[in-house]
């Protein structure tokens, strides 16, 4: 079976996104031919859209932007359904892994009807996925593994999804919020945009201010 897996972040380097896939492929590893691409804010070129699509199954994950799908990940969809016309791919399933900075992995449903739509449009079988809340978290504790920390239950929805991939089957859509007491991620959360506020000469008070 040929599993790629595309990360849809649009960071160069580390991304929570990637973290997810790195683990699906250490769930598959040996099993199945995996490959990760990562689409970043370019383009694939047309040659890497064919390699996708000859593809038994794809897991494309992202981060939530504005309750939706990015931008530079909507356009990479597009071209990806003209190489899969193109092509005359059949038999493709789609599975969708969305993280976001909302505690409650809910917020990320209507990205999930986009891609429900999308795939309906190029013919492609949904195959479901995981709405992961407060997935800024993932890439703070990298160094605890998932079945361990807080996202002991994304170990297990993960676990879930590789096997129900592997026989081409739908997967029931999960969202999920982190296994950690949503008071102390807002004091984190807080504290880390304040900081990032501050490194980029901005005040909190700038965080609130409205824009018109």
């Amino acid at each position: 079976m040929k599993i790629a897996l595309i990360n849809g972040s649009q960071k160069t380097g580390e991304s929570n996104s990637g973290i997810i896939l790195d683990r699906i492929k250490n769930l598959i590893s040996g099993k199945h031919e995996v490959e990760i691409y990562n689409s970043g804010i370019n383009l694939f070129t047309e040659e890497t859209f064919k390699n996708i699509v000859r593809s038994d199954a794809i897991v494309l994950a992202f981060p939530l932007f504005v309750y939706s799908v990015p931008s530079h990940t909507l356009k990479m969809l597009i071209e990806l359904e003209n190489v899969i016309k193109l092509e005359k791919a059949d038999g493709l399933v789609m599975y969708t892994i969305v993280n976001c900075g909302f505690y409650e992995g809910k917020q990320s449903d209507a990205a999930f009807k986009i891609m429900e739509n999308w795939c309906e449009h190029s013919g492609v079988k949904f195959g479901g996925g995981i709405g992961q809340g407060a997935g800024e978290m993932l890439g703070r504790i990298k160094d605890i593994p998932l079945n361990k920390g807080p996202f002991n239950n994304l170990e297990r929805a993960l676990q879930g999804m590789v096997e129900k991939m592997e026989l081409k089957e739908t997967f029931e859509t999960m969202y999920l919020s982190p296994l950690f007491p949503q008071f102390l991620f807002k004091i984190f959360a807080t504290r880390h945009w304040n900081s990032l506020a501050g490194k980029n000469g901005l005040k909190k008070k700038d965080i609130k201010r409205k824009l018109y």
